[in-house]
């Protein structure tokens, strides 16, 4: 009889995993279980659904129970709250949110898939309704139903870390006075200080007003409602506010039937997702990776990792032998007119990973000079003094900076030197690009630094 694989988590990780599977081997009875009422959804949209540049929140949505059944031979149950594993049964048991029956289901290999939970600040108030946090497909929808009935005028973003920087584009987007606090002296922590310091001047420039090194204190509301953040001694009148404190591994399933998390405190697995209890994998959000530069254990919240890891799983579950190697970390995103990109360790990130570290940063054109679209592009690279070995980059500019930190992404895994970076054979012509590309001309500067012997 053909194997049993129940996926508990039905977005990247989980839906990726459970395809991949079944196109391999298509005998296998997969189930997907998701508490949520959407399956395999791109969170990362919701903003641009929030601002109407994306029609409707079902456009965000690439699946339904029904469509995956008859597309790809996947069973999916919605609003399905998985309570407990019993590995020694092999069964897990489940309650149905809509009618509240709590009934078993029995499996040969299990795969957790359950992602990431916002973080709460431990203050008052985080009850009230307007309120939000920004994790779940209905969180947004019901953002967007708050501010189609209400006449929100006054919006607090607290946190400034990357849900923070694309919620406070889409808000003024829509014409509320945004507030941004951030309790660090920058925002956004992933890239270095001077790095950030170009996004906050696009923010102010672009009407966001910054209460940075700003600690929020207390949520006050009446009747139950928001009403107003207090931070710094002063309340701040606000009719509704965002919560991006951060996120952390939703562990609790693994947790309670004895998996072990890591030292990242994501859920532990080996590089083909195997976790240490016989017949259980677990990828995506949830489950612990390798940093490709530093070699440490680490949880990572992006999407493109979780797709990864899910392939990988999905693959072992078919029979393949396959690996994950790690991630970078490597993100963009958009804040206002400026394209924010980064991979691998800052220039903190890698003094605190053990590294003889030191970083350039350059500006040049990311064009000709002469030809009209030419605009200003800001490189950061981060390498070892001895040697030059390219640890990590950072990229402020115009649109070609989402795709030119693909570059130090190959050249990252490649494990490449400045001087390596240097002598690429990039593209050249005025409309795409300059005769020395900005990041190598980063290189040949950094290379100013680096001691040889």
């Amino acid at each position: 009889m053909a194997e049993r694989i129940l996926v508990v988590g039905g977005n990247a990780a989980g839906m990726t995993a459970a395809s991949r599977a079944k196109r391999l081997d298509p005998a296998l009875r997969i189930t997907v279980l998701e508490s949520s009422r959407f399956i395999s959804y791109s969170i990362c949209g919701l903003p641009y659904a929030l601002t109407g540049e994306v029609k409707s929140h079902q456009d965000l949505v690439a699946f339904t129970p029904q469509s995956l059944k008859e597309e790809r031979g996947l069973q999916a149950r919605i609003r399905v709250k998985v309570q407990e594993i019993l590995p020694g049964r092999r069964v897990i048991l489940c309650r149905d949110l809509e009618s509240d029956e709590e009934f078993e289901l029995g499996y040969d290999r299990l795969v957790l898939a359950t992602g990431y939970v916002p973080r709460l600040p431990r203050i008052v108030g985080t009850e009230l309704e307007g309120l939000f946090t920004v994790s779940r497909l209905e969180h947004g929808i019901a953002m967007r139903e708050r501010l189609s009935q209400s006449q929100a005028r006054r919006a607090a973003i607290v946190g400034g870390g990357y849900i923070g920087l694309m919620m406070a584009q889409a808000l003024r987007t829509l014409g509320l006075e945004v507030m941004l606090m951030e309790r660090n002296r920058h925002l956004y922590s992933q890239v270095d200080e001077e790095m950030a310091l170009e996004i906050e001047q696009e923010l102010s420039r672009q009407g966001v007003e910054l209460l940075l090194g700003t600690a929020v204190h207390s949520l006050r509301g009446r009747n139950g409602r928001l009403e107003a953040v207090e931070a710094a001694g002063k309340l701040h009148a606000v009719d509704l506010a965002l919560l991006d404190v951060g996120v952390a591994p939703n562990t609790e399933l693994a947790r309670g039937c004895g998996i072990p998390c890591g030292m990242s405190t994501a859920v532990q697995v080996d590089d083909r997702g195997q976790t240490p209890v016989s017949g259980i994998y677990a990828a995506g959000n949830c489950a612990e990776t390798r940093h490709l530069v530093s070699g440490r254990p680490i949880f990572s919240a992006l999407g493109t990792t979780a797709a990864k890891q899910g392939r990988v799983v999905g693959e072992n579950l078919s029979g393949r032998r396959s690996t994950f190697a790690g991630s970078l970390e490597t993100s963009v995103e958009k804040v206002f007119g400026l394209s924010v990109a980064r991979t691998g360790l800052t220039l903190r990130q890698a003094l605190q990973s053990g590294f003889e570290a030191d970083a350039v940063t350059v500006k040049a054109r990311d064009r000709a000079s002469y030809y009209p679209a030419s605009q200003s592009m800001k490189v950061r690279l981060v390498f070892e003094k001895r040697g030059g070995r390219l640890l990590g980059g950072q990229i402020l500019g115009g649109d070609l900076a989402a795709k030119r930190i693909d570059t130090l992404v190959t050249a990252l895994t490649a494990k490449m030197s400045l001087q390596d970076l240097s002598q690429l054979d990039l593209a050249y012509a005025p409309p795409y690009a300059t005769l020395w590309d900005p990041i190598q001309i980063a290189a040949n500067v950094g290379l100013r630094k680096v001691r040889r012997w």
